[in-house]
């Protein structure tokens, strides 16, 4: 969305997204380390990263599988493996596999892993989910920049407008909105800016809770919860394809995420999922 500034010839976008989301990760680290004893854990959460990597690559895979296109999948990824002759190729090649990933598919994952398949990992489980609606608003800023994961149509007063040859601008050239995709889109939802609202309200509920020294299977799973929640609803105003009747993927995740956000508040003990 920035490289208008440049008229492209810079890639402003990349950079400055690049850095934002280094930055995030390092904040989300850094809140992390404050609720527990990195180097004491070190193991069980390399082993945590490495099974939750594993799932978010087999479970693209497995919806591939169900809907019965895995020899066209193959044969389409093996065409483009042989086209690799360079590196940048091959980052061009690795940049396109992991745009496919979500927030919510990785939270979800990442999730599920601490909670039922590694030992001992559920006391990790409010260190981490604890300072992680952060994460999720700050890195809507980088969508937002990027000029990904843009609303509907809209004329309110919070609609935007996207540059030319962005994504947006894109879309609605296919549709036959606009003449050309080097003009700038219509109006649409900034639904980035709606969850990155959504998500720094909630973490300043968690802190607050924190301070009132509420139970920390309450404050991670309102954490869940309320990811889910907020984002199920604002995904009605974003511009995804319908999976399942009139619900996208992404909603069906967030609500699998909120009802682990409930098991997590009802079904688990404080003193499970805390080191302190």
């Amino acid at each position: 969305m920035l490289n208008w500034l440049s008229y492209g010839v810079v890639n402003i976008a990349g950079y400055v997204a690049n850095t934002l989301f280094f930055i995030d990760v390092l904040i989300w680290f850094l809140l992390v380390r404050k609720n527990m004893n990195i180097r004491e854990n070190r193991k069980i959460m390399i082993k945590t990263g490495v099974i939750s990597l594993i799932g978010a690559a087999i479970a693209p895979l497995l919806i591939v599988i169900v809907s019965g296109n895995l020899f066209p999948f193959l044969s389409s990824a093996w065409k483009v493996i042989q086209k690799i002759d360079s590196f940048a190729s091959f980052k061009a090649l690795v940049s396109a596999v992991f745009k496919g990933f979500s927030i919510t598919g990785g939270i979800l994952i990442l999730s599920i892993v601490l909670l039922f398949f590694v030992k001992k990992a559920k006391r990790l489980t409010f260190a981490i989910l604890y300072p992680f609606p952060l994460f999720a608003a700050l890195t809507r800023i980088n969508c937002f920049i990027e000029g990904c994961c843009f609303g509907k149509l809209s004329n309110d007063i919070f609609a935007v407008s996207y540059p030319p040859a962005s994504p947006a601008s894109k879309l609605h050239y296919s549709r036959s909105l606009i003449p050309s995709r080097f003009v700038p889109s219509l109006n649409v939802h900034p639904t980035q800016l709606y969850i990155f609202a959504a998500m720094f309200f909630l973490f300043a509920a968690l802190v607050i809770m924190n301070k009132l020294k509420v139970k920390k299977n309450i404050i991670a799973g309102t954490a869940l919860s309320g990811y889910g929640f907020f984002n199920f609803f604002i995904e009605f105003s974003r511009e995804e394809p319908v999976a399942l009747s009139i619900f996208t993927m992404g909603q069906i995740l967030e609500f699998i995420i909120f009802l682990l956000g409930f098991y997590l508040v009802f079904k688990v003990k404080e003193e499970e999922i805390s080191e302190k």
